[in-house]
């Protein structure tokens, strides 16, 4: 799927299932806005990045499998600053906790994030893990590959209610309406699976 295709089909599922994480979504970023943020990194953004900003700039509370919140313009290039500027100026890049071909995606609130390599070279535009104390990991699955991809993939584990291939994560609600990725074998006190695909099938006649 497209950047748009995706954040269509993410758009219908919360307008319906979960009226207020579609309510947070942001604006579009304007073309201004975008420009800024690429200024202040000195890089320019990959076209998937740019396309998912145009669209919505960052997520408000649609969160992508892992709870990671995706980040608006100003964000990104804010984090981006601070990483940068949080390193040892006298380290070589390849050591640093954080390099600074590595640009700020999304967080999940406790210390972890992901970001996109902006070296140029086969990697371009992978989708990397950076863990609190741990650096930054690549994965091979597929949905990694680009911004694009991980955004179809989302897309599709919120259509099926789960993404199994990542510690079996499954979509929850809270009680205000608004929700987020759980292990699905934790504990789920005061918690309720958004729905059951079947029923929810059969009423609505498929998603």
């Amino acid at each position: 799927m497209t950047i748009e295709d995706s954040w269509l089909r993410i758009e219908n599922w919360l307008r319906e299932y979960a009226p207020a994480a579609y309510a947070s979504l942001p604006p579009a970023a304007g073309t201004d806005a975008v420009r800024a943020a690429e200024r202040q990194c000195g890089l320019v953004f990959p076209e998937d990045l740019v396309a998912s900003l145009r669209r919505h700039d960052g997520a408000g509370e649609c969160l992508l499998p892992g709870n990671y919140r995706l980040s608006g313009a100003a964000e990104i290039a804010q984090d981006y600053v601070w990483w940068i500027g949080s390193q040892q100026r006298d380290v070589h890049d390849d050591l640093r906790y954080w390099r600074s071909s590595w640009l700020p995606l999304a967080g999940d609130g406790a210390g972890g994030s992901l970001f996109i390599e902006m070296a140029p070279g086969d990697q371009y535009g992978r989708i990397g893990a950076h863990a609190h104390g741990d650096g930054g990991r690549f994965d091979d699955r597929p949905q990694y590959t680009s911004l694009q991809a991980l955004l179809s993939w989302a897309a599709q584990a919120l259509s099926a209610g789960s993404a199994a291939d990542v510690l079996d994560y499954v979509l929850v609600t809270d009680e205000e309406g608004l929700t987020h990725w759980e292990d699905a074998d934790a504990e789920q006190d005061g918690m309720s699976v958004v729905w059951d695909m079947a029923a929810l099938e059969n009423r609505h006649g498929g998603l």
